[in-house]
């Protein structure tokens, strides 16, 4: 019927007005028509996701075992569902505690691609709640919710393109044993796992934060245009906070950008380390009321060795003579206490070089500051430089280089949050200060020994529903 009427409209011919708008009417009730029918074939991903609580189970054998034993799936599974399962779901009517009941299992088994490229049938529990009668699946957390493949194998390829530089060609060779073909199923995953923000990841995850941050923006390259990576790191557990993409670094941007993160957390923000950039500092001042600022040292420091350097070539002074008046410049900056003792150390400075216009005006900047500068001394979350958040930039920038082009701004945001995703969850690798703990650990997350893919499954990390904490 359909492609008859499509088949009409093909060879329909008139050139009188009636016929015109008839043309256009018939139209337009067949494209509607399709699109109805096709919202009607469509599911919704979070719609199902909704009815699935994940419980903590590693391994397939440790899984088959369990749910053979109903006293103990009951003890160790559904009693702990209070605990750990998110709120959605439910019926509106649905009030007081939650409690629920053994149903036996799906009709059908869950079939999923393991890591030897085999499809492996699993079954799966049910269980009811006795207030509203809604029913919910039990999966483990090797499983994910609405996808084919284990999620080890998806959290693999996470770690090694997000992480450690590798191509999406590359990855996909390595999937061919799993049975990955297309690199449209890489895309959908790398969408799957940074459409949540970071904050909004942790929150679920019971991690709030110090409230002290390090923030940075990182100037990425992109032909003809300028565009820039927004970042925020809590320096005492390396958590990745914030992940942002911005057209237009002005303060206008930066403010959205920050509100944005705002709404997604539920601590308060104290204290943050940047370098000395006027726009974002007006942008923080202005979304966080009363927070204190911290201007990173290793900044200063740089800006004032290459006003050194300017005033060599200028002067022709030796290298000694240099190196003394930056080591000057660094104890005055280091050994200040408060705005009022480095403003007083300054003006022991009396060396005549420090009156030329290069260096006065780094000495300038620094007594304008004082109070920025010497933050760190009365608020210990708030740290001396931002060598934390600069660390991750650069491997977000070393990422988009390979990248190439990333203008499209939903995707590049998609991109920023996922990198920020994985590394909050990642264990670091060995020889590193922390190795073998994540950010997440540092910040006492309830991990289960999971592997961290399993931990994010666990935490709900990729269900999309604003209220599944």
């Amino acid at each position: 019927m359909l492609d008859h009427i499509a088949d009409y409209l093909e060879k329909w011919q008139s050139d009188t007005l009636i016929g015109t708008e008839l043309e256009k009417g018939l139209q337009k009730a067949f494209e509607n028509y399709c699109i109805k029918k096709q919202e009607k074939k469509t599911t919704s991903v979070s719609g199902r996701g909704d009815k699935t609580y994940i419980f903590p189970c590693a391994h397939k054998e440790e899984y088959l075992c369990l749910i053979k034993d109903k006293r103990r799936f009951m003890a160790e599974v559904v009693d702990k569902l209070t605990e750990n399962a998110h709120t959605t779901g439910h019926k509106p009517s649905c009030r007081g505690p939650k409690e629920y009941a053994s149903i036996g299992f799906r009709p059908r088994d869950r079939k999923s691609i393991m890591a030897t490229g085999h499809q492996e049938q699993f079954p799966v529990r049910m269980v009811k709640c006795k207030n509203c009668k809604e029913k919910f699946s039990l999966l483990p957390s090797f499983l994910p919710r609405e996808k084919h493949f284990a999620i080890d194998i998806i959290g693999q390829v996470f770690q090694n393109i997000l992480l450690f530089s590798q191509s999406i060609q590359a990855a996909l060779h390595n999937l061919t044993l799993a049975g990955v073909r297309s690199k449209q199923t890489i895309f959908n995953w790398l969408r799957w796992i940074g459409t949540l923000h970071p904050a909004a990841v942790l929150t679920r995850a019971g991690v709030a934060g110090s409230g002290y941050l390090q923030e940075d923006e990182g100037f990425e390259k992109e032909p003809h245009l300028r565009t820039y990576s927004v970042v925020m790191v809590e320096p005492k557990t390396l958590l990745v906070w914030h992940a942002d993409y911005v057209d237009h670094v002005d303060e206008k941007s930066l403010c959205s950008s920050f509100e944005e993160f705002f709404q997604r957390v539920s601590f308060k923000i104290v204290g943050i380390t940047k370098d000395k950039w006027e726009a974002s500092t007006k942008a923080l001042k202005a979304v966080f009321k009363g927070i204190w600022i911290g201007f990173c040292h290793r900044h200063c420091l740089k800006k004032f060795r290459q006003a050194l350097v300017e005033y060599q070539e200028q002067t022709q002074c030796t290298d000694k003579e240099r190196g003394g008046l930056y080591k000057k410049f660094k104890k005055v900056l280091e050994s200040s206490t408060s705005q009022i003792s480095l403003e007083v150390k300054l003006k022991y400075l009396h060396e005549e070089a420090f009156d030329h216009p290069l260096l006065k005006v780094r000495l300038d900047e620094l007594k304008e500051n004082a109070s920025h500068y010497t933050c760190h001394k009365k608020r210990e979350g708030i740290t001396k430089t931002t060598s934390i958040v600069d660390n991750f930039l650069k491997s977000v920038k070393r990422k988009l280089t390979m990248a190439e082009s990333f203008r499209d701004k939903e995707c590049s945001q998609i991109l920023f949050q996922a990198m920020a995703n994985t590394r909050n969850f990642v264990p670091f690798l060995p020889g590193a200060k922390n190795a073998h703990k994540s950010p997440f650990m540092l910040a006492q997350g309830q991990t289960h020994d999971l592997p961290w893919i399993q931990v994010m499954n666990f935490h709900n990390a990729f269900l999309f529903t604003a209220n599944a904490c």
